[in-house]
């Protein structure tokens, strides 16, 4: 099996209206995505005291953050899955199903009873509907991946994976974190915490509607529609599945090293963006309206280096964006953490929060494009959502590891400054060994690797 380079537009720079709205689509997919995920550990608080009420609140916030974990755990198969019809029937039609199932799945966690409702029905209904959820959550990555980097124009390639994975990400944060605020300000602190925060679940399915109109005026993929038009030999037709052919012998080692680089390089979002909602507010004792805005502003920072450390890429190269934004996760996590353990100033917390998050957006801000480049037109959405799920699934367990080594609130912020530093050396090691990957989406791809120096991955 080989891969094909995508089609050349006569050496077009500019985005057309098509690569426009294949780029929009792709962005409101991943905020999609992430707001169906990341919700609930905005609210985790109140999840935790209507599903795992304890007398040790750090005991609940565990139990909380392996619910959302549980959605990691089998995203993966939903890759697979998902991955497999986007490459075999199309990105779009992968892209629809999952995100309206996505959308469904998390408005009726908002309608769920709670433990003091239905007893202990209501935890395990909600892990049921987490682990459903995440099935659908991994086809939304399969297609969001490829529909738009294989549509538009190589110049603009980086900026547009870092503009999906900040952008998009940054802005399903927003979103939760803009709703926290009009929620409390409408209803009150007492009713918010009572049963307002179901509002942000039921949310969801708004969401995933407007990215479905979008998505009925996008067209398909050119990479995938000429891969299908024009098998070049029998050989080249893809006789086997997908995921067959990703646990083949020739891709198995490339995709495990893969999915080891997208867990280190998402290591620092679940380390910063991922628990820090928990840390100011239950750690600093900052009020959730603090909380929220420090939030927003970070991610609104971290959208902003994502997109620019995503098109910085597409001049220096992926490997240089990824070398010196791991030396900088390695320095400022571990070190702001501790700043903020001597609770500083608000402005001062705000400050470490600011420059944690936005190192988090730029280590990770050229990982999809990346990622696309390592495997051929057949097999991209597969490979690509499968190395990518594990890598966050992965990822996705730390704030539930770190409450659990932690054992209680103040030593939760020694466990995050020691995980930050570990997870970025082993980045800096795996980065050590790759090769140089831009351009390879607009090159040919040969049937098999001349000799192991030739993957991407050895160095």
């Amino acid at each position: 099996m080989s891969g094909h380079p995508l089609p050349v537009r006569n050496g077009e720079e500019k985005l057309t209206a098509k690569d426009r709205k294949a780029l929009g689509v792709a962005i409101i997919g991943w905020s999609v995505d992430m707001y169906d995920l990341l919700v609930i550990l905005h609210v985790a608080s109140y999840v935790s005291a209507a599903f795992f009420p304890s007398d040790n609140p750090v005991l609940g916030l565990t139990a909380t953050f392996a619910a959302f974990a549980v959605s990691l755990v089998v995203r993966p198969v939903g890759a697979l899955l998902f991955g497999s019809i986007a490459d075999r029937t199309g990105r779009r039609r992968a892209m629809t199903i999952s995100v309206l199932g996505a959308g469904i799945l998390t408005a009726a966690m908002g309608f769920l009873p709670g433990i003091g409702t239905i007893g202990a029905a209501a935890p395990v209904l909600l892990l049921l509907l987490r682990v459903t959820q995440g099935l659908f959550v991994g086809g939304i990555t399969a297609s969001t991946h490829t529909i738009a980097t294989e549509s538009l124009p190589e110049r603009w390639r980086g900026m547009a994976a870092g503009l999906i994975k900040g952008g998009g990400g940054s802005l399903a944060v927003v979103v939760i974190n803009l709703l926290v605020i009009i929620l409390i300000g409408v209803m009150g602190q007492e009713r918010f915490a009572d049963w307002g925060w179901r509002g942000l679940f039921i949310f969801a399915l708004a969401g995933s509607l407007l990215n479905y109109m979008i998505l009925r005026r996008t067209e398909e993929s050119p990479a995938w529609v000429a891969r299908q038009a024009k098998p070049t030999s029998s050989q080249e037709r893809p006789t086997k599945s997908p995921v067959r052919v990703l646990f083949s012998q020739r891709w198995r080692t490339l995709v495990v090293l893969t999915s080891a680089i997208v867990f280190t390089a998402s290591a620092p979002y679940y380390l910063t963006t991922g628990i820090l909602p928990t840390v100011y507010k239950q750690v600093l004792g900052l009020s959730q309206d603090a909380a929220s805005l420090f939030l927003i502003i970070n991610v609104t920072l971290s959208a902003a280096v994502a997109a620019l450390c995503g098109h910085l890429s597409q001049r220096v190269g992926r490997r240089r964006v990824f070398l010196v934004s791991g030396v900088a996760c390695l320095v400022l996590l571990p070190t702001l953490y501790l700043v903020m353990m001597a609770r500083p100033a608000e402005w001062l917390l705000l400050a470490c929060g600011a420059l944690m998050v936005m190192a988090s957006g730029a280590i990770s801000a050229p990982l999809i494009i990346f990622i696309n480049e390592l495997f051929p037109t057949e097999i991209r959405s597969t490979a690509t959502a499968f190395a990518w799920s594990i890598g966050y699934g992965l990822s996705g367990l730390l704030p539930t590891l770190v409450t659990a080594l932690s054992g209680s609130l103040d030593r939760v912020i020694p466990v995050l400054a020691v995980s930050a530093t570990i997870t970025a050396v082993g980045f800096l090691l795996l980065i050590a060994r790759t090769k140089e990957t831009r351009g390879a989406l607009s090159q040919p791809q040969p049937a098999a690797p001349a000799s192991p120096a030739d993957e991407p991955l050895a160095g």
